[in-house]
């Protein structure tokens, strides 16, 4: 079964590269930049979902922001008759989910789900509604369950489940697009498109597939 996120995006920044290095550029450090292309093409691919299936919903700009909030949120889930302040600013009664988007996982998993938890939380206190849903492009996981020294390996993906979960006051659902291990060029678990689609409808409230 195919991944056709993973596999776009691959495509994308391979483009990307490409382009980069016509003009002497680099773009592997450009983290921030392959962030925006994840985000750009998840904005796409959910768009064009819920087009096909007459979805009554659509998704908002790349950083876009919830009335009364002071946050910006990577991407928004909102009514499809939602008309957002000078198309950047929604009504918190027309979001229905908050989508936080990476492209490979978070650097520090305490400080950073401390940063998301608070814009989240504060969505959710101002609309007790809206759900949370948080996308990674990939994520490394431990190739042993234990170092030389008898002590655990330390688990980003497994820590960030956990303390999202804790953080978050409201419905959570969590996805790694891909999994790796060990080298990043070697997929542990490569996905599909039945994964992603039940992690938009479940940000939709409607029922997954088994």
């Amino acid at each position: 079964m195919g991944n056709t996120y993973y596999e776009l995006y691959e495509a994308k920044c391979e483009e990307l590269e490409k382009l980069t290095l016509s003009y002497d550029g680099d773009v592997k450090s450009a983290k921030k930049l392959r962030g925006a292309i994840a985000a750009e093409l998840l904005k796409q691919l959910i768009s064009e979902y819920f087009n096909k299936n007459r979805k009554p919903y659509k998704v908002s700009s790349v950083n876009s922001y919830i009335a009364g909030s002071k946050f910006e949120y990577d991407l928004l889930i909102v009514k499809e008759s939602a008309e957002p302040f000078l198309g950047i600013v929604y009504r918190p009664e027309d979001v229905i989910a908050i989508i936080e988007c990476k492209a490979g996982g978070l650097f520090n998993v305490e400080k950073d789900t401390d940063r998301i938890a608070r814009a989240v939380n504060r969505a959710i206190k101002i609309n007790s509604d809206i759900r949370f849903g948080y996308i990674t492009m990939s994520e490394n996981v431990p190739v042993k369950d234990y170092k030389a020294d008898g002590s655990a390996t330390y688990n980003h993906w497994e820590m960030t489940q956990k303390c999202l979960d804790e953080k978050i006051n409201g419905t959570v659902v969590i996805y790694a697009v891909t999994l790796h291990k060990g080298t990043r060029k070697k997929l542990y678990d490569e996905g599909s498109d039945e994964e992603f689609l039940n992690f938009v409808n479940y940000l939709i409230c409607e029922n997954i597939t088994n």
